[in-house]
Order: structure tokens, then C-alpha cells, then sequence
């Protein structure tokens, strides 16, 4: 049975090159990034008046850590979990993680 991990990645949190060489070293197949749709869940959590999670507000764009993951490792399968394209805004997730 293989076993991978799911990570989403945020400014804060570990490296997609550091995660993937820490899971090739324990034998795990393979590592998959977290994708959320920034816009709707930040303006849904805004008109309930709460402040949305860090990881909402501050994450990162799965296909570069993915790609820093497997350029790291040589064993290592990467994929994504959700990803919703139409939502996706790449430059307004990386400008809003260098706020």
C-alpha cells in the first residue's frame, strides 16, 4: 500500500522542496497541494462578518510548490486536491502572501 500527504501551503508553513525531500526520505509515494478558491471563500467569510483562517488569506499557489516538490525529490509523485480553474487568480494568491 502506498501513502501520500496533503499539504496546503502557505507562506508560513514548510516548503514544498523541504516537504517533498522529508516524505521521499520516509518512502511515502507521493505529495498533493491543497488548491482553495480565494476570492469566494474570503468575500463568503466577510459578509458573515468573521475573519477567514491564515491559510485562507495567505496561501500559496499549488502548482509552483508542486513543481519546487518534484524538481527536489526523483522518486515523488505531486498532484493537486481540489483545483478550480476558473477561480484560480495566480497573481492575487502570490501578492496577497508578500502582504
Amino acid at each position: 500500500m502506498d501513502f501520500g500527504a496533503l499539504m496546503f501551503f502557505t507562506d508560513y508553513a514548510i516548503s514544498g522542496v523541504d516537504l517533498a525531500k522529508a516524505l521521499e526520505e520516509r518512502g511515502f509515494e507521493s505529495v498533493w497541494a491543497g488548491a482553495l478558491a480565494y476570492p469566494a471563500v474570503a468575500q463568503n467569510a466577510i459578509s458573515r462578518r468573521r475573519r477567514p483562517a491564515e491559510t485562507v488569506l495567505r496561501p500559496m499557489d499549488p502548482f509552483v510548490s508542486l513543481t519546487a516538490a518534484a524538481v527536489a525529490t526523483t522518486k515523488l509523485k505531486v498532484g493537486t486536491g481540489v483545483c478550480l480553474v476558473r477561480q484560480r487568480d495566480p497573481i492575487r494568491r502570490e501578492a496577497a502572501a508578500v502582504d
